[in-house]
């Protein structure tokens, strides 16, 4: 079992403009398309939580569906308010929020407990590899852009991190059907690509007159290839049946991080432009 921590804090973003960081506007609107996409995944993910709790007979696992939900519905929270600030100052993005809940919605309704645990399951099992690549190059991704908005991916991957092995425990505790769950995998991403898509159209109907390239690259910054390839291999094995997130190596700003939210610092600008720097270890 792992032991997961339940954190509230109080992001503000009132006033946050769409393109957060004008070093990198590919990669902030790339960041923006999560926090959209974020609200009506992790919806998902609760209510499936929610829905699998009765199935769940070992008390641990119990303990650890219910965490896993409680760091989940912070999370979708949190970006509610990034959502939030935005739509205050671009209604029209309101659509976007729309169309990320009504297709997850529409596929709750689709199909059983079985189908959204494996996609819990296989997704989250991603997260390790494909967050570790922004949290290594966060100096190039985030350091020039809103502390606010930065400390919010910087504190939800770390949160994702953290809690990398639930959703396989859990559905491997109710079904437990490798091959189930592997072979849907594909479906699964097409879905994740189908609602990216949806919340993107929405934002260029928005923003008509931004370059194309903002709303179609991942970010103006070239990532190290080792680091790449070192993501899509920790993707690639996620997926095979020997794997145990436990067992993945984390990024050092995991353990950086966490240090100081327990040290009681301002987890809301951690990072990025108006940061609040740390204390010197010394103090």
């Amino acid at each position: 079992m792992t032991d997961l921590k339940i954190r509230r804090i109080p992001f503000d973003f009132d006033g946050v403009d769409f393109v957060w960081n004008a070093d990198d506007p590919a990669f902030a609107i790339t960041m923006n398309k999560v926090s959209f996409f974020a609200v009506g995944f992790e919806k998902y993910i609760c209510q499936a939580m929610r829905d699998a709790e009765p199935l769940i007979t070992d008390p641990r696992v119990l303990q650890e569906a219910r965490d896993f939900r409680s760091q989940e519905s912070i999370h979708s929270m949190a970006h509610r308010k990034h959502v939030k600030a935005l739509t205050a100052r671009y209604p029209g993005l309101q659509a976007a929020l729309d169309r990320s809940i009504e297709l997850y919605d529409k596929l709750y309704a689709e199909h059983d407990l079985k189908y959204h645990l494996a996609y819990v399951g296989g997704l989250e099992s991603i997260f390790t590899p494909s967050f570790r690549l922004m949290l290594d190059n966060r100096e190039a991704l985030f350091a020039k852009g809103d502390a606010r908005v930065a400390s919010l991916f910087l504190w939800h991957f770390c949160e994702e991190i953290e809690h990398r092995s639930s959703g396989l425990m859990i559905y491997d505790h109710v079904y437990g059907h490798y091959f189930y769950r592997v072979s849907r995998f594909k479906g699964f991403m097409k879905h994740v690509g189908d609602v990216i898509a949806a919340v993107t159209e929405e934002f260029r109907k928005v923003f008509p007159a931004l370059p194309e390239e903002w709303f179609t690259q991942y970010s103006n910054h070239k990532l190290p290839t080792i680091g790449k390839l070192r993501s899509m291999m920790g993707i690639t094995m996620s997926q095979m049946p020997w794997h145990n997130p436990d067992h993945q190596a984390l990024p050092e700003y995991f353990h950086e991080w966490s240090g100081r939210y327990d040290r009681g610092e301002d987890m809301t600008r951690t990072f990025g432009v108006h940061a609040q720097p740390a204390p010197a270890a010394a103090a």
